[in-house]
């Protein structure tokens, strides 16, 4: 039998302990049919959950490449994994990253995947989209989002775009003294025993703030290192970045700015909102995957309710509902020379206890097997319409990298 050694990596800020405990034993009953767990075995890093990236980067190099990632199908495993292989990429070491539900990962530990011929669409030297534009990083991107750094200058020659650094001291002052500028009568029928009167009334003041800021710096867009908001205000900007992007500003969340660039070339060349997501599935057989988050633009959902935050349990999440429409999903590359795109169609809206709140099941006619191969970091972007061959037109050199 062969051996294995499994280092277990989750995040620490988990509301449910036990539900990824259960995750892990599944996953280990499976394994121990075919492989002995053992500290003297192959290493692979088995990702229990979203949050990781930063635990992985401070232990890999005790250890040897390639580097083999497990990821589930739950509690955001997936999204961690594909930064970590988008970092271990972009510094040209290699990697395996097995992904599978319980019931399929000896099958899939039993297959070597290609990574070295995963490819993306390279991009045009500069295509100044962006000209002008002035977005804010509120904060600094997450811990975890450790191949999501994107060069300021590079920014600025590339797309046009000023980034401009706003401390999370300034958006601390900002919440303190914020008056809400939405009555939260607007959102009474959304509360429930999950959320009280007092976490909107937080929510919105966290609204206000943003709001603020953007007024203030006199900002089109800004991203959020939002997850610091738990441990003040135990309290999220869910509900701000909801607002903001429904009223036509750009604001993505946990710091992340590629994803930033990402919504603005969609709000600049197709003139509609998107939605900032985790893949947490990818089926490359049957082709199809799954996309959730916790935020969504309220002009972009047909209903939606509130429930909390899924990692922390806290705070306000957005459960939207979307029309079964042809949709892009897109993302522009932290050092920006790739990208990645894809065509589908949401056939399914989700209602997983152990996903984001907003969770969308999307069929793919193309092969997707680069969702895996070739990352761009572990968010993607979705917006409405097939737009694929407008992107490429408008952004690749007509060659994949």
């Amino acid at each position: 039998m062969k051996k294995i050694n499994l280092i277990f990596i989750r995040s620490k800020i988990s509301s449910d302990p036990r539900m990824l405990d259960d995750q892990k034993n599944d996953y280990l009953n499976q394994l121990k049919k075919e492989y002995e767990i053992s500290e003297d075995g192959e290493v692979f890093f088995f990702i229990e959950s979203g949050g990781t990236e930063e635990e992985f980067r401070s232990i890999y190099s005790s250890y040897k490449a390639p580097y083999n990632l497990i990821a589930t199908d739950a509690n955001n495993s997936l999204p961690a994994s594909l930064e970590i292989a988008s970092f271990l990429k972009n510094n040209n070491l290699t990697y395996n990253l097995y992904h599978a539900k319980k019931e399929d990962i000896l099958d899939v530990l039993s297959k070597k995947r290609d990574t070295l011929n995963a490819k993306n669409f390279a991009y045009k030297s500069s295509e100044k989209i962006l000209e002008n534009k002035r977005y804010g990083v509120v904060g600094k991107p997450s811990d975890w989002l450790i191949s999501s750094d994107v060069n300021y200058e590079d920014a600025k020659k590339k797309f046009g775009v000023n980034l401009i650094d706003i401390t999370f001291e300034e958006f601390k002052s900002e919440i303190e003294h914020a008056k809400s500028i939405v009555d939260p009568v607007v959102f009474e029928a959304k509360l429930n025993e999950k959320i009280s009167e007092d976490t909107l009334k937080v929510a919105l003041k966290i609204y206000s703030a943003l709001y603020s800021i953007i007024k203030k710096h006199d900002l089109d867009g800004l991203t959020v290192r939002c997850f610091d908001l738990l441990g003040i205000y135990h309290n999220t900007s869910c509900l701000a970045l909801a607002l903001l992007n429904s009223q036509g500003y750009i604001a993505t969340c946990e710091g992340d700015v590629p994803a930033m660039l990402t919504m603005g070339i969609i709000r600049e060349k197709f003139h509609q909102s998107s939605f900032q997501v985790n893949p947490s599935l990818v089926n490359e057989k049957e082709r199809y995957a799954y996309f959730a988050h916790c935020t969504i633009p309220l002009d972009m959902v047909i209903s939606y309710k509130f429930d909390t935050h899924f990692e922390s349990g806290l705070g306000i999440g957005i459960a939207g509902e979307l029309n079964l429409a042809k949709v892009t999903i897109f993302k522009v590359g932290s050092k920006l020379d790739k990208f990645e795109v894809f065509e589908g169609q949401i056939s399914e809206n989700l209602h997983r206890d152990n996903l984001c709140r907003t969770q969308l099941k999307i069929k793919f006619d193309e092969d997707i097997s680069s969702l895996l191969d070739a990352p761009c970091g572990n968010h993607l972007i979705i917006f409405k319409g097939h737009h694929k061959d407008e992107l490429v037109d408008l952004l690749s050199k007509n060659k994949s990298i």
